[in-house]
């Protein structure tokens, strides 16, 4: 299950008119590289939990379903926070023997199958089982305490003071079972409400990892994504060809012009003579200038870095114009 119901404030302007989930990571939308993902950990049938500009997915779906993917939309008509996601989700996969659970905006290379057995090793009661791993500064993520046997003993969400270097890295699995555990309507957060009532009652286990992580939350996450999955993709990224760059067919990009750093340029877009893109994604439509440099940022549809302007640690939303 894939929980992708977010209005993504953080990556605005690009999520205006377009869901974080289905912004683009090489030829591909980040959604489509968590598909991947779990096709890989041989998960056969695949719940999307839509919310914001929900029909934007139907697209993505019908392809998808084209391909032989089993994948189900059901959108949220109010917000339901992680947990009421979940909850909805889970309704129609009662017969499934476990659950794996994937924020919207995550990347993430760590062993699926592992984490999977390490909630069906565990005890019958126990109902999930979080993948966590090690950062040198846990204040920007929930912290989780681990004891013995990978029993979760904590589980605190973000603080300024948080009790461990460990923290939930946002995909889960669980029995589908857990749907009796949360409350049965309204909005719930599993990260403030669900998990830390499994924690009292000794119901929810860790699987420590410490792979290729990448919260996709911020148009400069979105340019490292682009740039990791070129140069050296994670275990589970869909099929993309690896280099410095990467023009993809239907875009137009002068012989003159320079390309690194991981830098994409989709169809519809036009890079001019003599531009330097380093670290670049120009999106459908992108107009990039003669001599004009773009440095780690993003040019949004149809936006435009007119002849000579520099763009550095930047974004345009869509039809803007950079302004220096």
């Amino acid at each position: 299950m894939i929980l992708a119901g977010g209005v993504g404030s953080r990556m605005r302007p690009l999520t205006d008119d377009c869901p974080k989930p289905l912004l683009p990571i090489g030829p591909w939308t980040l959604v489509e590289h968590q598909l991947s993902a779990l096709e890989r950990a041989g998960v056969r049938r695949v719940v999307l939990s839509t919310g914001y500009r929900h029909e934007d997915f139907e697209p993505l779906v019908q392809r998808c379903r084209a391909k032989g993917v089993d994948l189900t939309c059901v959108v949220e008509a109010t917000p339901l926070g992680t947990g009421g996601g979940l909850r909805e989700a889970l309704r129609p996969l009662r017969d499934a023997d476990v659950v794996v659970v994937v924020n919207g905006d995550l990347l993430t290379g760590h062993d699926l199958g592992a984490q999977v057995s390490a909630l069906t090793a565990a005890d019958a009661g126990v109902l999930a089982c979080v993948h966590v791993r090690e950062v040198d500064d846990a204040r920007a993520y929930g912290s989780v305490v681990v004891g013995d046997r990978g029993r979760v003993v904590a589980f605190v969400e973000k603080s300024p003071a948080p009790p461990s270097t460990t923290v939930n890295a946002g995909t889960y699995v669980v029995r589908p079972h857990l749907l009796d555990e949360i409350p049965p309507a309204g909005s719930v957060s599993l990260e403030r409400e669900v998990f830390p009532a499994l924690v009292a009652d000794t119901r929810l286990v860790a699987h420590r990892e410490d792979a290729y992580f990448l919260d996709v939350g911020t148009p400069a996450a979105l340019v490292a994504a682009n740039r990791d999955l070129l140069r050296a993709p994670w275990p589970g990224a869909a099929p993309t060809p690896r280099g410095e760059s990467l023009v993809i067919d239907g875009a137009r990009v002068s012989p003159s012009a320079r390309l690194g750093g991981g830098s994409v340029v989709h169809p519809g877009a036009a890079v001019a003579d003599g531009a330097l893109l380093d670290g670049a994604l120009v999106l459908p439509g992108g107009r990039v200038g003669s001599g004009a440099r773009i440095t780690r940022s993003v040019v949004g549809r149809d936006a435009v870095v007119p002849e000579g302007r520099h763009l550095t640690d930047g974004v345009l939303g869509t039809g803007e114009v950079a302004a220096h």
